[in-house]
């Protein structure tokens, strides 16, 4: 018997913010807060769960993602074109890694924490033209790439409960890839766990995963956010007001908070007409998330 899908709609809750190309939301169970960039204006955006105390730092440079560390302040981060720790109150940068330095045209584009404490960021053509992002896994050995693409533009990653499933993006391609990890980070069995050819669907975003080991799956150009079974079943969908989801992440003081990131970058008047693209969103959800991992160092 197929299981009917649940509907949502979401609430907005930051007010001020719009951002041009918002993306890479991570919750801190630390200090119960939200934070997400705006890529190409090179900002660090913040928040309470309610959206309240919203606060925003120039980085000084586009911002891919940040991830949250175990034993030090700030962040590990994909900047412009490079790894980097990243502390803020007074804004400090520290270079750990430069990466895609044959590819001139290169970003740092999404990117978050295994269980293991590794970093994993992918970049992407700003042309959005050329097949030349692939995945970095950055740890004690440094910025290791992955046999993983390449894409035009890489998303995610997202991982299992257990740690031992990686999920990969292929925006432009509209297929989700899975992957297996062993706890050494090496990865096996590369398959298709979803592809979003079928009109309406948009291209498949940013990603995560919730308790029960099914993904989350922010659609842009879809207006949606949807939630599909370990083995591809749909079950949920988040109707979005505007056009350009572009991730999701869960949160908040039980972690059943789904935050949702958007972009207003290429919408005229016209196609943005409720003003709302660029900001966040959230839903509460009867499913939880689980905390973010943390970048061992």
């Amino acid at each position: 018997m197929t299981r009917k899908t649940r509907q949502y709609s979401p609430q907005l809750i930051t007010g001020s913010t719009r951002a041009v190309l918002g993306e890479g939301p991570v919750w801190d169970d630390r200090c119960q807060t939200l934070y997400w960039v705006d890529i190409e204006r090179g900002e660090l955006h913040h928040c309470q769960a309610d959206g309240s105390e919203e606060h925003s730092v120039q980085i000084g440079q586009r911002i891919g993602c940040v991830a949250l560390r175990r034993n030090g302040p700030g962040f590990i981060a994909g900047l412009e074109r490079s790894i980097a720790l990243l502390t803020l109150n007074p804004l400090a940068i520290v270079l750990l890694a430069t990466v895609d330095v044959d590819f001139p045209r290169n970003r740092c584009n999404d990117g978050k924490c295994d269980t293991e404490g590794r970093f994993w960021v992918g970049t992407c053509d700003t042309g959005w033209t050329t097949p030349t992002g692939r995945f970095f896994r950055y740890g004690p050995g440094g910025a290791l790439p992955l046999p993983i693409g390449p894409f035009i533009c890489t998303n995610g990653p997202a991982f299992s409960p257990d740690g031992r499933m990686i999920y990969c993006v292929d925006s432009y391609g509209k297929v989700v890839y899975q992957c297996g990890i062993e706890r050494s980070g090496e990865m096996s069995g590369q398959s298709v766990f979803r592809t979003f050819d079928e009109p309406g669907w948009g291209n498949p975003d940013g990603l995560t995963c919730d308790a029960e080991g099914c993904v989350w799956i922010a659609h842009w150009g879809g207006s949606r956010v949807s939630r599909f079974s370990p083995a591809g079943e749909l079950l949920a969908i988040i109707h979005m007001p505007v056009a350009r989801p572009t991730s999701c992440t869960f949160g908040g003081s039980d972690m059943r908070r789904l935050f949702i990131t958007t972009a207003s970058v290429g919408l005229d008047g016209s196609s943005n007409s409720n003003g709302l693209a660029g900001a966040v969103f959230a839903v509460d959800l009867d499913v939880a998330g689980l905390p973010a991992a943390r970048y061992d160092g």
